[in-house]
Formats: C-alpha cells, sequence, structure tokens
C-alpha cells in the first residue's frame, strides 16, 4: 500500500503535469491569436492598396490667387486630372462623376490614356462614351507616353483640344483672357519657342505637360503663373523612410503633389489608373480642382 507521502508526490506530478499543458495551451492560443492577427492584417492589407488605393479618389482642392488673373475669370473653375491607364470601367465612370459634380468650366487632361495598346473594341466604346460626358465647356489635353495614334483619335472624338507645343488663349465672356501652352515630352527635345508663340508675361499663363521634371527646362525662360503635369502617379508606393518605391524617368526629381519653382505653383497630379504597379500605397488617385481667384 502506498504511503501518504508516496501519495502526495503523485498528485503533485499530476498537478504539475496539468500546469504545464494549461502553460502549453496558453502558448498556442497566443501563437493562433498572433498568427490570426497577421492573417487579417495582411489580408485588410493587400485589399487596402490594390482595391481602395487604387479606386478611392481624392479630390485636392485649391484657390489659386493672383494680380495677373482678370476680374471676370475669378470664380474661374480648372479641373486637371491625368494618367488612366484605361483598364477599369467602374473607376472611369467614378472620375468622370466627381468631375462633373463640380461643374468646371475648362478640363486639362495631363496624359497617359491608355493602358496599353490592346484596346478592344468594348473597352473603346466604353471609354468614348464615359469621356463624352465631361461637362465642361472647355476640354484640353496634352499627350503622354503611353498616347498612340489611337488615343490621340479618341480624345479628339471626344471633344479635347490636343495641345502639342503650342497654346491657346481662353476667353472668358469678353476681351479679358488667360494663356494656356501644352507641351509634348515624349520628345526629349521640345521647341519651346514654338509653343510659347505670342506669350505675354503680363498675361496669367497655364502651362501643361506630361513629364514633370521637364519644368526645368523653360521655368527660368518665361514666367509661368500655374504649371500642371502627371506621370509620376506620386511614386505609386510611398512608404515613409524608404521614399518612393516606384519612381519614373523623368519624374525623379518632382515626385510630390505640389511644388513652388521660382514663383511658379507647380502640381502633379497622381492620376487615376495604375502602371508599373496594379497597387497604390499612400498615393490613392486623385484629381486637381482649381479655383482662381483675383488679387490686387
Amino acid at each position: 500500500m502506498n504511503s501518504r507521502i508516496e501519495l502526495n508526490k503523485d498528485k503533485q506530478i499530476d498537478i504539475d503535469k496539468e500546469k504545464q499543458m494549461n502553460a502549453i495551451k496558453k502558448v498556442i492560443k497566443k501563437i493562433v491569436f498572433a498568427i490570426l492577427i497577421i492573417f487579417l492584417l495582411a489580408f485588410f492589407t493587400f485589399f487596402y492598396i490594390t482595391k481602395i488605393g487604387t479606386t478611392s479618389i481624392i479630390v485636392n482642392e485649391e484657390i489659386i490667387s493672383s494680380s495677373k488673373i482678370p476680374e471676370s475669370f475669378s470664380g474661374f473653375k480648372i479641373i486637371q486630372f491625368g494618367d488612366i491607364h484605361y483598364d477599369n470601367y467602374d473607376l472611369l465612370k467614378d472620375t468622370i462623376n466627381t468631375i462633373n459634380k463640380r461643374n468646371p468650366d475648362i478640363v486639362l487632361f495631363t496624359g497617359d490614356l491608355l493602358k496599353d495598346d490592346n484596346l478592344t473594341t468594348k473597352k473603346r466604346k466604353n471609354l468614348v462614351g464615359e469621356l463624352k460626358k465631361l461637362n465642361a465647356p472647355l476640354k484640353y489635353a496634352v499627350l503622354g507616353e503611353a498616347d498612340n495614334d489611337e488615343a490621340l483619335s479618341i480624345l479628339l472624338d471626344c471633344g479635347f483640344v490636343i495641345l502639342d507645343n503650342n497654346n491657346d488663349y481662353i476667353y472668358n465672356g469678353n476681351n479679358e483672357s488667360i494663356m494656356l501652352v501644352g507641351l509634348n515630352t515624349n520628345n526629349e527635345v521640345i521647341n519651346y519657342q514654338e509653343a510659347f508663340t505670342n506669350y505675354n508675361a503680363n498675361t496669367y499663363t497655364i502651362t501643361m505637360f506630361h513629364k514633370p521634371d521637364y519644368i526645368d527646362e523653360f521655368i527660368s525662360s518665361y514666367s509661368i503663373d500655374l504649371a500642371l503635369a502627371g506621370h509620376s502617379h506620386l511614386g505609386e508606393i510611398r512608404i515613409p523612410y524608404l521614399l518612393n518605391l516606384a519612381n519614373k524617368d523623368y519624374a525623379s526629381k518632382y515626385i510630390n503633389s505640389y511644388y513652388e519653382v521660382n514663383s511658379t505653383k507647380f502640381y502633379i497630379t497622381s492620376g487615376i489608373g495604375t502602371d508599373t504597379y496594379d497597387v497604390r500605397i499612400n498615393a490613392r488617385p486623385s484629381i486637381n480642382f482649381f479655383r482662381l481667384r483675383k488679387t490686387t
């Protein structure tokens, strides 16, 4: 017959084993919980950067003030958008609705309409159908490196005036005007003198082009008031301390959404679609919405 001491030892061993099992179970539960949290974080992060981050449009609204703006242009509304890289009909439709809600006086497209050359008949029909819904009296565009002959044809068919190293004077119901210059930055050499024909430093001047780094080539020669570009997608993947992981040629110096170069206000749109990667981190699709204001 076992002594009381032996029975107590056996009981203590059973208690210790139970404690060890409970401790192991707690560790396993913590590991499973941690794995579940990591999985959920990874899932929601992936969902955000591939869905919300690429389809949820931001509207950047700015007041542009200058004494050079004619009185009749005070309150004039400008929408800048670009880099559609068309592949998502719902995103395009949302973009057009977002623009139309603001009743712009002029729409400026800063290049890269198509994602690739394989545009099906159905995609072309949908693209043209939506672009024709743009409700603006004036529509201008410059070409990006992704804009082939078909993109040019679509833009013209949808009522855009293509500024290819030339300019136009915009009038707002009277003899007062502002100047709009469009540059084709697809060629390394640009005839700036031709683009700025009839340039007058006293006239409020907006210059639109696709690749932002080109601004350094003309900004010292012409007093530009407002410069608009695209192409960079603001880096597409913007991670703090790691900078931008998807920088593009001719968008390595000017990547962020706004700069002041000399006395020029320089805005770069993040664009609508994706190009390098089908993800966006801290660089959601956006349009720029400007209101001009006359100052004394």
